[in-house]
Order: C-alpha cells, then sequence, then structure tokens
C-alpha cells in the first residue's frame, strides 16, 4: 500500500515497535488493533514453551488482519547471554567464543539463528552487534561482539548478515556509532565518550563498512563530547544526519535502541520523549508497562504533530522508509506455519557448541 492511501493514524503507528515483558500480551495486542503500530518486540517472559511462543507470535499476525499494512516481528536473539527464545531451545555459546574459535563458524550460527526464527514466524532480528570490544571491564558488551578488531568484526558481521539475510529476516546492526568506545552499561547510565576521535577512527568503522549490506541500523543512548553534546546519538539529529545519510549515503531505517531505558537517567527529566519523536529515527523501540503508557506515546506523537506541520514531512518519509523494507523483505502475518523441528535444531545448536568446546 502506498502512503497517500494511509491514514494518519496509520502513519503514526508504523514508526513504533512495543513490547511487553510479561506473560499478558494484552496491551501490545490491544496497540496493533487501534493504534495500527509497526510492530512488536519478543521478550522471554511472553511465554514458557516454543508453543506458546508460537501462540503469541500468532496472535499478535491475527490482531493485525484489519490493518493494511503487515507487523514486523522482532527480537533481541544474539544468542549466549542474550538468549530470548523459550528453554525448550538450546542456547548456543557467546558470538565472542565462536568467532574467536574458528570465524567458519560464524556462518554456521548465524544460520541457526536465522532459520529458527524465520519458521517461527519472526522476521526481525536485532543482531548483529558491531560493537567493537573494549575488555572484561565492560560489562554491556560482554561476550556480546564478534572477537578481533574493525577489520575482524566486518568480516564476520557480514557473514552474519548474510545468513539472516539467506532466511528472509532482517538484520538489525547496533549499537550505531559503537558502544566499545565506553565501558558504561546505557541500561543503567548515560555513557559519556570524552574520546571522540576514537570513535569517528575505530569504533564507527564496522557500521560505515557494513551499511550498504543492511536496511536497518539501531543507535545508541551515547553521549559523545564535540559531535552529541549533552544528548545521545539517539536524540541528536545532527550526528543521524552528518554520519549516516550524508557521509555514508544511507536511505535505510534508523531505530532507537528501547527508550525507556532512559528514564533511569537524568535525561528523563528534560523531555526526551518530544525529543526521540521529533528525531530522525524511522522506528523508535518501546518497553511498555502497560497499555496506558503506549496510548500515551502515541497521543504525545499526534500533539507534537499538531503543534508543528513540520512533522508531518518528515512522517511520510519515515514511514516510506519501514514500508520499502516490508516490501523488499515481503513481509506477511501469514500464521500457516507448523515452526521448528525442536529436535532438529537443538541437535545443530549442540553440534556447533561442541566444535567451540573441542577448540578451547
Amino acid at each position: 500500500m502506498g502512503i497517500k492511501e494511509l491514514s494518519l493514524d496509520e502513519k503514526i503507528g508504523q514508526r513504533f515497535i512495543f513490547g511487553i515483558n510479561d506473560r499478558n500480551i494484552e496491551p501490545v495486542i490491544d496497540l496493533i488493533k487501534k493504534c495500527h503500530i509497526g510492530g512488536i518486540i519478543l521478550y522471554k517472559k511472553n511465554y514458557q514453551s516454543y508453543d506458546e511462543m508460537l501462540e503469541v507470535i500468532k496472535r499478535c499476525k491475527e490482531a493485525n488482519k484489519e490493518n493494511s499494512i503487515p507487523l514486523f516481528i522482532a527480537i533481541d536473539q544474539e544468542g549466549g547471554i542474550v538468549n530470548r527464545m523459550p528453554k525448550d531451545i538450546h542456547n548456543l555459546k557467546n558470538i565472542y567464543d565462536v568467532s574467536r574459535k574458528n570465524d567458519d563458524y560464524v556462518s554456521e550460527y548465524a544460520n541457526i539463528i536465522g532459520s529458527m526464527l524465520y519458521q517461527s514466524g519472526i522476521n526481525m532480528n536485532l543482531a548483529p552487534v558491531l560493537d567493537i570490544y573494549n575488555g572484561s571491564k565492560s560489562k554491556v558488551l560482554d561476550k556480546r561482539c564478534f572477537y578481533g578488531d574493525s577489520e575482524e568484526v566486518i568480516n564476520d558481521g557480514i557473514k552474519y548478515i548474510k545468513e539472516l539475510d539467506k532466511n528472509k529476516v532482517i538484520a538489525v546492526v547496533k549499537h550505531f556509532p559503537g558502544h566499545g568506545a565506553t565501558i558504561a552499561d546505557s541500561h543503567f547510565i548515560i555513557p559519556y565518550i570524552f574520546d571522540y576521535k576514537s570513535v569517528l577512527n575505530k569504533h564507527i568503522k564496522p557500521f560505515e563498512n557494513l551499511l550498504k549490506e543492511v536496511l536497518v541500523v539501531m543507535n545508541g543512548h551515547l553521549v559523545i563530547r564535540k559531535l552529541t553534546w549533552l544528548l545521545p546519538v539517539s536524540m541528536t539529529d545532527s550526528f543521524i544526519t552528518e554520519y549516516l545519510r550524508e557521509k555514508n549515503s544511507y536511505n535505510g531505517i534508523v531505530m532507537t535502541d528501547e527508550i525507556n531505558m532512559l528514564k533511569r537517567h537524568l535525561l528523563y527529566r528534560f523531555n526526551y520523549l518530544d525529543k526521540i519523536i521529533e528525531s530522525d529515527n524511522d522506528i523508535i523501540l518501546v518497553k511498555i508497562k502497560d497499555m496506558k503508557e503506549g496510548f500515551k506515546i502515541i497521543e504525545k506523537y499526534k500533539k507534537i504533530l499538531e503543534n508543528d506541520c513540520k512533522y508531518l514531512d518528515k512522517l511520510d518519509i519515515h514511514v516510506k522508509r519501514i514500508i520499502d523494507v516490508k516490501d523488499k523483505y515481503r513481509i506477511s502475518d501469514d500464521i500457516n506455519y507448523d515452526g521448528i523441528d525442536i529436535g532438529a535444531i537443538n541437535k545443530r545448536i549442540d553440534s556447533l557448541n561442541n566444535l567451540v568446546n573441542e577448540r578451547e
């Protein structure tokens, strides 16, 4: 469907991916039906078994059947310490250990994840991490990064992205322009990066080299001296425009990291939601606590549009990028699939894990 055929509410909804970290997914179902949201993100607390996971996904797709644009069904499935699959599916070892031992294993690793997600009805994975690992002191990145320097990250990153793509799963590379420039954990504190030259000369390189291969980039809640001033990248249009859109001619989707992380920080007091909504991010990722919070965020956006018409033109640009990616990947709300063979996928996972263990 073209943008001209969409109502204002439908356009607004496309900018949001919502999730709730709870067994009760009714708030998300209501947002799908009433606000035409662009997608959902799955959390491990949404289900206790693989069958229940399939049921959650199909319920969301069924809820979207009256809407004109299919849903992104997203998940944060990195493997290792960031594992969102139910307990009846074995977990892969950390990508750092896999790539450190043999980078040829990276393709199999990503293929397992891609095939597992696609057969489950999931079309977007918030991976791979393209941050350059900065040592054991970094709790936020521990074992989540590829092993090695920027060239090794680039080589492994392209393998990972291509395997997801083969399985029709959208890769979301993160955390632009490089969380490896700090050891601070942005889940709990806004990292302030003093050495902006290390960002431009080192940490941003994997992203710059792989932008032509990806259609979605997630930025980080990172403040960088002289580049973003006192705001994080996720709120800084000038940085997104200069270092993504202009310098690298990137016209894909830019997505925020989960924005309610910012509630824990001082910036929450300074109209953070307004700044996020007004920014050049195409998709805003939100973990809500209840339906009321989701509706409040949507209504906030409507008020911003009412008060300044320049954001209406920007809205069309955001939505076009989103629809283009959904069209390219032929995203649909089809629920006629049976899911994975758990025994077969666990066998592949165990085989790869054993290969990595043998080399340790």
